[in-house]
């Protein structure tokens, strides 16, 4: 699928150029139910998010820590630090793979530039971690985190899935009269178990990372994931939920992954409720894309973040 990169517009860096050339498909959803091939599977995925931490070119360290019964990685650099706001990251992978020590070039790069302190959730992954168990560790941390300093503004940072498990909470949060974030970033987010999203089809042929299969692949990942439940709930898929409780959000896509069609629909669905939400698309750019700092599509973007961290932290 890597041959794709040869056909892109001029606007697209050398650097990114270079990058959808050597970029590979992720594992296939059956490479990971099997219990053969799964544990290959994941150490492929989790190697290749840990190599993004190579193109990290400032100071930083990751510390495991414990607020009451959730587990969670700090994160910290040179010029992160403690305040009135931290970030809250749930990483993506699928509900399969990934973690807050694998993903950690995700959310690095705007704990730099915004000055917060961010920490990322452990969360149980599948098969182990089905629905709604990811949602309950988000909400044991942030319940925890909001328990300590009530007065903190705590903004959420989620890509792929992992935007599926942190709009599951936010709603949660709201259903129980628990305080909402100040914010929320969503990257490249999968937030529809139904794989509705038109780009499933229109945009297949030149995400170098995915075979949605017409949505077909989404579908069968979030059955996997919420076996038995209906795909439509706002829980399990929260494109289907209300939109006008949310707290400002920020979503970043690519044009060249199937996810943007989510990202436009989340987006439209925020503004029509009146909501206050961001869209930024990026030109030639694939899923996950802010994993690599190195390049200068990437610095954009973080400080694109580390703008509206700032923003909705006064």
């Amino acid at each position: 699928m890597a041959a794709f990169a040869y056909k892109t517009g001029p606007a697209v860096s050398k650097k990114a150029k270079k990058r959808l050339a050597n970029l590979h498909a992720y594992p296939t959803l059956e490479t990971f139910q099997n219990p053969v091939t799964r544990g290959i599977a994941r150490r492929l995925a989790n190697d290749g998010f840990r190599k993004c931490l190579n193109e990290i070119d400032f100071e930083y360290r990751l510390t495991d820590v414990e607020y009451g019964e959730a587990a969670c990685v700090k994160y910290e650099t040179r010029s992160s630090k403690p305040g009135d706001t931290i970030i809250l990251f749930i990483h993506g992978g699928g509900f399969i793979t990934g973690s807050p020590h694998a993903n950690a070039a995700m959310i690095l790069p705007t704990a730099e530039l915004s000055g917060v302190e961010a920490y990322g959730v452990e969360y149980p992954l599948l098969p182990e971690g089905r629905f709604p168990a990811p949602i309950d560790s988000v909400d044991r941390l942030y319940k925890a985190l909001v328990a300590e300093d009530p007065d903190r503004k705590i903004v959420l940072f989620a890509d792929s899935t992992g935007c599926a498990i942190a709009l599951a909470a936010v709603m949660r949060w709201r259903e129980e009269g628990v305080a909402s974030p100040a914010g929320a970033v969503l990257i490249s987010p999968v937030v529809d178990g139904m794989g509705a999203s038109d780009t499933h089809i229109t945009l297949n042929s030149v995400d170098p990372l995915y075979n949605a299969d017409n949505g077909k692949a989404w579908r069968k990942l979030f059955e996997f994931y919420a076996p038995g439940e209906d795909l439509s709930s706002p829980q399990v898929s929260p494109i289907y939920g209300e939109f006008k409780w949310a707290p400002p959000m920020l979503v970043h896509a690519g044009t060249r992954e199937v996810c943007l069609g989510d990202a436009a629909r989340l987006s439209e669905k925020a503004w029509t409720s009146g909501g206050d939400a961001t869209l930024r698309v990026f030109d030639g750019m694939y899923h996950l894309f802010q994993m690599h700092w190195s390049l200068d599509e990437a610095k954009r973007a973080h400080q694109d973040i580390a703008n509206f961290v700032t923003r909705v932290r006064r």
